[in-house]
């Protein structure tokens, strides 16, 4: 069941708009932050892409760190870290810094897409994706950070064993293991900070991922709805289940949040037109025609022109959105949140203008407030 009043976030993917600069759009990232600080939104959460013309968000835990140090009171987060582009004690370090920093307002998400494309991702270095591997990196990740108790240590892989420990061994029994106090590694800043983790995932084996290991669940259904009942429902189903060593999350239950694309206008036909940026954006994605967020237009189906006949992909992948004006949104997103038994919702709005993007989140909040 979701909680009687979910809260809302923020899932900034860092766009650039045509006619701007990257400097800009970091600027304007910084300027969303605090408007969100303003308006009460629990969460910032920062995506990772790479080698994108279109979002900016490359280098996740420095962004994060921008938008701790301009705002106060506001949560930031991964939204997520791709855990197989990135040594896990290099993740811990970096979170278990801001975390040091800022105590209390930082949240660690964590994912095993690309995010990007293949060549890029071979530049990386990127490990095995596959779930098992990305579930023992998970818990590496969290050992560092003093986020699992140590009776879990039994399922930690090796790098974080003394040599000894490891060479010449040929049994994973926990037996086997040395105890969690003769751990060589450590992330320094960062043990002991245990900050709050999330598993995002587009597709049920994410969610299984999340539910083995007892984590809270952020389903990526801005751009993947069509499974998302059924990626929800598989994501409760292993939580707590015969494959649960036990529940990681710091309540011992199960947590969902969603990504929900949105425009908020004054009037419905205002966020309408607005919206027409989104639908370009989705268009070029798919179409393999990427680039900065196009301009707004009063033809709705133009974005039909950048999809590269993947009409009907671009519509599905488009199909989770609110487009209106603040109390038909904010009521449509209390019905999603309450049929899907959400407890965050993050609204994620791409509009050509930083200031009608800001005007968005602002209005959408105090209707929010005001319900």
């Amino acid at each position: 069941m979701s909680p009687a009043r979910p809260v809302l976030s923020v899932l900034d993917l860092v766009p650039v708009s045509a006619g701007r600069t990257r400097a800009d759009a970091l600027a304007e990232m910084v300027a969303l932050a605090r408007t969100a600080d303003d308006a009460g939104y629990a969460r910032y959460w920062l995506s990772e892409h790479h080698g994108s013309t279109t979002y900016l968000a490359s280098a996740t835990t420095i962004l994060m760190g921008q938008v701790l140090a301009a705002t106060e009171r506001i949560g930031v987060a991964s939204g997520g870290i791709m855990l197989p582009n990135h040594a896990p004690l290099v993740i811990a370090e970096q979170i278990g810094t801001l975390a040091t920093l800022h105590p209390g307002r930082v949240g660690l998400g964590l994912g095993r897409a690309p995010g990007t494309d293949p060549l890029t991702a071979s530049a990386l270095r990127r490990r095995d994706a596959d779930p098992a591997h990305f579930a023992n990196e998970v818990l590496e990740t969290l050992a560092y950070l003093g986020a699992i108790p140590d009776d879990a240590l039994s399922a930690v892989p090796g790098s974080l064993l003394p040599p000894s420990a490891v060479v010449g061994c040929e049994s994973d029994s926990p037996a086997a293991r040395p105890a969690a106090s003769e751990r060589r590694v450590r992330a320094i800043p960062g043990e002991g900070t245990d900050p709050d983790a999330w598993i995002l995932g587009s597709s049920v084996n994410g969610a299984r991922v999340a539910g083995r290991l007892g984590l809270p669940f952020t389903f990526a259904s801005h751009f993947a709805p069509a499974q998302a009942e059924a990626v929800i429902t598989t994501y409760r189903s292993y939580f707590g289940g015969p494959d649960d060593a036990g529940p990681l999350s710091h309540d011992g239950r199960p947590h969902v949040a969603a990504g929900v694309n949105v425009v908020v206008a004054p009037r419905r036909e205002e966020a309408e037109f607005l919206f027409s940026t989104a639908m370009a954006g989705a268009a070029r994605v798919l179409g393999g025609r990427p680039g900065p967020l196009d301009r707004p237009t009063a033809d709705p189906r133009a974005w039909r022109d950048l999809a590269g006949g993947r009409d009907v992909d671009v519509e599905a992948s488009m199909g989770l959105s609110f487009v209106g004006a603040p109390d038909a949104v904010a009521d449509g997103l209390r019905g999603l949140a309450a049929r899907w038994g959400l407890e965050e919702v993050l609204v994620v709005t791409s509009i050509h203008d930083a200031a009608a993007r800001r005007r968005s989140y602002t209005l959408l909040a105090d209707a929010w407030r005001a319900r």
